[in-house]
């Protein structure tokens, strides 16, 4: 299984702005994030869309979480990627193979499926700046 770049770094975005608390200029959030001005512009696309962050234009532009971080957990900031953790195609639909109905298996990845589903709805990007500020100490010393 592997993890969209674009949804990690969608992922780090949501963070990013909600650690920050304020609009960050998209060129301070590139900084901070290690990628450039225009791939912040395509990460951003869906997170606005879904309304998780708001952009704003001109000199003062820039980017801001439009959510409160205990409101919103991670598996919706998935979803504005279109992500779903189903492991398998045949888990969103038994159409997609033909063992589907017979299969001996399907019920441990559509049971992974679903593990890694309730994981990402359980944890809130409050949760993740919580943790991300624990480890930031921790590593200190």
């Amino acid at each position: 299984m592997k993890i969209s770049t674009m949804l990690r770094y969608g992922v780090r975005m949501v963070v990013t702005l909600a650690q920050k608390g304020e609009v960050m200029s998209t060129a301070e959030l590139a900084k901070e994030m290690g990628v450039s001005s225009l791939y912040l512009r395509q990460l951003a696309v869906p997170l606005e869309k879904k309304g998780i962050i708001k952009g704003f234009r001109g000199a003062k532009g820039g980017y801001l979480l439009n959510v409160k971080p205990k409101d919103i957990n991670v598996l919706e900031i998935m979803q504005a990627y279109d992500e779903d953790f189903s492991l398998l195609d045949c888990i969103k639909s038994t159409t997609t193979c033909l063992q589907s109905s017979v299969c001996k298996t399907r019920y441990l990845w559509k049971e992974l499926s679903n593990t890694l589903r309730k994981t990402a709805q359980a944890i809130t990007l409050q949760t993740l700046m919580e943790q991300d500020k624990k480890e930031d100490r921790e590593r200190q010393g």
